[in-house]
């Protein structure tokens, strides 16, 4: 009897009819398909993380609730334009766009205006 939880799952060493692509390939079709999907969104969270503005003058940070993290970056143009300064554990409106950093397997907001949340935003 086999090990395995997929019944479909050919013997060792046998050939699959499954799709081979490359690392870039499959890296490249997610990017598209974030961003084909969700394009420009809005995202309340609290900042978590926050490191910025650095010497390039972007800032890095997660966006999170109580079940989920998103990561975030604000790039030096739009960090400039900002009406207020982000700080840690401030609840925030993010709107941006969703993409993937391929590099790391990781999707994050691309950040286009931020502004405090709730009853204390000004």
């Amino acid at each position: 009897m086999s090990d395995s939880f997929l019944p479909s799952d050919p013997p060792s060493g046998a050939a699959t009819n499954a799709a081979e692509f490359t690392v870039s390939e499959i890296s490249g079709a997610l990017k598209r398909a974030v961003e084909d999907q969700f394009g420009n969104v809005r995202v309340r969270g609290e900042i978590s993380g926050y490191r910025g503005p650095h010497s390039s003058g972007h800032a890095y940070f997660a966006l999170k609730d109580e079940r989920a993290r998103l990561e975030a970056v604000i790039w030096k143009g739009t960090f400039s334009r900002l009406k207020f300064r982000p700080e840690e554990g401030m609840e925030v409106i993010a709107s941006g766009r969703l993409t993937t950093y391929p590099g790391s397997s990781k999707y994050q907001i691309v950040i286009d205006n931020l502004e405090p949340a709730g009853a204390g935003a000004h």
